[in-house]
């Protein structure tokens, strides 16, 4: 009997461990891990349209996207941007890639009613990209950017900032205390023409200010700002963003209605 008490015992400790072990798997589905041969791609897609229309992004003509709008990279979004705010990166083949923008049927059947936009990325082994997609009809362009995952240490973020406005050959980045004190604005990255990315800048972790754009060389006030953003997110210890100036000088910031206005977005690299 007492043989039998222990072996009993034993089985039930065993049962309840696999039980236990169990609920602390966790099932991430189906995982592909990136080889040497590979690369990274983040699409951002700020075309920039009046009706802002839904589109979907496909490479080598199939579907990498859900329905989208303007101003959001995909995978990953990011901060006064469409999608959520992950580092996500696509994982891609070197070579030639076809990159479309496409508007789907108003009830999606997974058919194109109207390409928007076609071109052709070329893709090497090991690189990070992002592909930004700004300007519309004709003049549409793609800008793309190789990125830096490297980190930067405790206590600072790290940012670039890219100019994807069509109508504003150069833009001025500044921060400052407020949407409407520029006394003490600080310039972060000066006279970056449109298509351009700037250098790499840090910024000490833990401020909470307003990120400003202007037209290259503008006065500090409140009438030249061509957009404001202020998010404690934009500040996150040991991170990677990428800045973008989106959306045309041309068309005031007031109603909010207007979809083509100016926008001072972020999203994350890492």
């Amino acid at each position: 009997m007492k043989i039998k008490y222990i072996i009993s015992g034993a089985l039930i400790a065993i049962v309840l461990f696999t039980i236990g072990c169990e609920k602390n798997v966790l099932d991430y589905g189906e995982v592909e891990k990136l080889t040497s041969n590979q690369a990274l791609l983040k699409i951002n897609y700020v075309s920039s349209y009046k009706s802002n229309p839904s589109v979907v992004l496909k490479l080598n003509d199939k579907r990498v996207t859900p329905i989208i709008t303007s101003r959001t990279p995909f995978p990953g979004g990011g901060y006064n941007t469409g999608g959520g705010s992950q580092p996500d990166f696509l994982i891609v083949n070197p070579g030639s890639l076809k990159l479309t923008v496409a508007v789907p049927f108003k009830k999606d059947t997974g058919q194109d009613s109207l390409v928007l936009y076609n071109t052709t990325l070329q893709i090497a082994s090991g690189g990070r990209y992002v592909a930004h997609i700004t300007d519309t009809a004709a003049n549409t362009k793609t800008f793309i950017t190789q990125e830096d995952f490297k980190m930067p240490d405790s206590g600072f973020c790290a940012y670039r900032f890219t100019n994807l406005m069509p109508d504003v050959p150069a833009v001025d980045l500044y921060y400052g205390s407020s949407a409407t004190v520029h006394t003490a604005d600080t310039l972060l990255a000066g006279n970056v023409s449109y298509l351009s990315i700037s250098n790499q800048f840090k910024v000490r972790f833990g401020q909470s200010k307003t990120w400003k754009i202007r037209r290259a060389g503008a006065a500090l006030t409140t009438a030249t700002i061509l957009a404001s953003y202020t998010s404690a997110s934009t500040f996150t210890n040991s991170r990677v963003y990428n800045i973008m100036a989106c959306g045309y000088g041309a068309y005031p910031t007031t109603p909010t209605t207007e979809t083509r206005r100016p926008f001072v977005s972020f999203f994350l690299i890492r």
